[in-house]
């Protein structure tokens, strides 16, 4: 029981664990990553070294050729809002295996968005550390399922075709379920469900209201924050009510509600988006984020209040 909510803290709390310490940076969500890559790759580590980290390449899940071995010495989508002078370094061991989602370099070899972001580690067990949403919130996928879901979002991101049947069957096998918690029996569950809501997003997929809203209304956060983002895709009245409330709830803290109202301006119109200016002065302006150790570099990673979500523009 101690190493499973061990295990809930270090991926859902803090994600990613890392020594990079000395500078701080804005992390990419996972969505702008995946539609910015150009490689998506299940590598095993070589070597570490000064110039870089040395890559073999076990299976190339993209139509761009590699080959069999690459170099990684960059970082993709880096922007830095502290810096000591120390530099930033990669956090890889050697023998390690990974999935990473890979841009080219002019000088030919390869990068990661950040150092914490843009790959996902295979443990010795076939489980991946998998981020559906951003690297601050993972989840501890089988394998199989990883491969299923990201190959789909891959392919639908570069304009090529994906099995949707079998997406759809997880999606649905998983969100009929009662929404799961942290408990031991249940964390599996929750795991799983957290990839089909954001498999769902990601692909754009609409799930009717009637069939997500219980994640909405758990206590349970993560699975609040997958549900009304997902609700972006459905342009109905009753959606959009269900947001309008959700977002003036005191049930609700202020990550869920900024992920609400950027749900409720998608869908919304000038009719729900006047609404949001008229309640704004009522929402919170407290500082909010993603919360974990102060020691960690994404700590800089940006993300407004509920009074400045509403006052965002695209």
């Amino acid at each position: 029981m101690h190493k499973i909510k061990l295990l809930i803290i270090l991926i859902l709390s803090l994600g990613i664990q890392t020594n990079l310490k000395a500078e701080t940076w804005d992390e990419p969500w996972q969505k702008e990553i995946i539609q910015k890559a150009e490689y998506f790759v299940l590598a095993n580590v070589i070597e570490l070294d000064s110039t870089g980290v040395l890559l073999e390449i076990l299976q190339n899940f993209g139509q761009n050729k590699l080959p069999d071995k690459i170099l990684i010495n960059g970082f993709s989508l880096l922007k830095l809002r502290s810096s000591s002078g120390q530099g930033v370094h990669y956090d890889f061991e050697k023998g390690q295996k990974l999935y990473f989602l890979l841009t080219k370099n002019e000088d030919g070899n390869f990068a990661i968005p950040t150092p914490t972001s843009g790959f996902a580690v295979l443990d010795e067990e076939n489980n991946v550390y998998a981020t559906y949403r951003h690297s601050y919130h993972q989840a501890l996928i089988p394998k199989d399922i990883y491969e299923m879901t990201y190959q789909a979002i891959w392919n639908y991101y570069h304009k090529l075709e994906y099995d949707k049947n079998s997406v759809m069957e997880f999606i649905n096998e998983q969100i009929k379920k009662e929404p799961a918690g942290f408990e031991e029996n249940e964390i599996s569950t929750f795991f799983l469900q957290h990839a089909s809501l954001e498999t769902a997003y990601l692909l754009d997929i609409p799930i009717e209201l009637s069939r997500i809203e219980k994640f909405a209304n758990s206590d349970n956060f993560h699975s609040k924050v997958s549900s009304v983002q997902l609700m972006s895709l459905l342009d109905d009245l009753v959606t959009k009510e269900y947001l309008f409330e959700f977002i003036q709830s005191d049930n609700n803290d202020n990550f869920e509600k900024v992920i609400a109202i950027r749900s409720l301006k998608n869908i919304g119109g000038k009719e729900y988006n006047n609404k949001l200016k008229e309640i704004a002065n009522t929402l919170s302006d407290e500082e909010t984020g993603f919360g974990g150790s102060i020691m960690d570099p994404r700590v800089a990673t940006s993300f407004p209040t509920p009074r400045e979500a509403v006052k965002e523009t695209k």
